[in-house]
C-alpha cells in the first residue's frame, strides 16, 4: 500500500505540477493521509518548504508554455515525485530508495506526458486573442491538470491503489498519442 501511495504521489505532482506537490506537503503539515514526522522527510511538512513550493508554483506560472523551461521543469517535479513517494515509504518504515526511483520515474513520466498535451494546446492558442475558443481550452486545460493532480494525490492518500488505475490510464494515453503520431506521419510520407 505504501507502494501504491508512493506511486500515485509521484504521478500527482507530475500532472499537477508544484501545486499537487503543495497540496500534499500541507496534508502533511496537518497529518492527514501522509504522516513523515519522525522519518527523515519530516521537511515535508515544515513551513519553509511549503513555502519554497509555493515560490516554485510561481516560477511555473511564469515559466509556462516555453519549450526552453521543459526539461528543468520535468526535472523539478521529478526531484519532488521522488521525495513524496519516498515519505510515503519511509513512514510505513520502508527503503526510501525505492520511493526515491519510483518516484523520480513516475514524476517524470506523468510530466513529461502532462507538458506535451499541453504544449499542443497551448501551441494552438498561440497567437490567438485572449478569450478565444483555442485560448479558454488552453487555460482550462492547465486549470484541469493542476485539479486532476490535486485529486490524484487525495485519493492516493487515502485509497492507494487507485494510483494503479491512473498509471494505466497515463500509458494507455501515452501509447495512443504515439499511435496516432506515428499515423499521422504514415500519412504524410503516403502523400510524398
Amino acid at each position: 500500500m505504501a507502494i501504491c501511495q508512493g506511486l500515485g504521489l509521484a504521478l500527482a505532482v507530475g500532472i499537477g505540477g508544484p501545486i499537487a506537490a503543495l497540496f500534499i506537503a500541507m496534508m502533511a503539515a496537518i497529518g492527514s493521509g501522509i504522516h513523515p514526522d519522525g522519518t527523515d522527510y519530516r521537511f515535508l511538512s515544515e513551513t519553509w518548504f511549503l513555502v519554497t513550493l509555493l515560490a516554485i508554483v510561481v516560477v511555473f506560472m511564469f515559466a509556462r508554455g516555453r519549450d526552453a523551461m521543459r526539461g528543468p521543469s520535468i526535472a523539478v517535479l521529478a526531484a519532488i515525485g521522488a521525495v513524496v513517494a519516498a515519505a510515503s515509504l519511509a513512514e510505513e518504515g520502508e527503503h526510501a530508495i525505492i520511493g526515491i526511483v519510483i518516484g523520480a520515474v513516475a514524476a517524470a513520466f506523468a510530466a513529461n506526458l502532462a507538458f506535451s498535451v499541453l504544449a499542443g494546446a497551448l501551441k494552438r492558442a498561440e497567437g490567438n486573442e485572449p478569450g478565444s475558443k483555442e485560448a479558454d481550452a488552453a487555460n482550462f486545460m492547465i486549470v484541469a491538470f493542476a485539479a486532476a493532480g490535486i485529486v490524484l494525490a487525495a485519493l492516493s492518500l487515502f485509497v492507494p491503489p487507485v494510483s494503479l488505475v491512473a498509471l494505466a490510464a497515463l500509458i494507455w494515453l501515452a501509447t495512443s498519442r504515439r499511435r496516432h503520431a506515428d499515423e499521422k506521419y504514415e500519412g504524410l510520407r503516403i502523400l510524398r
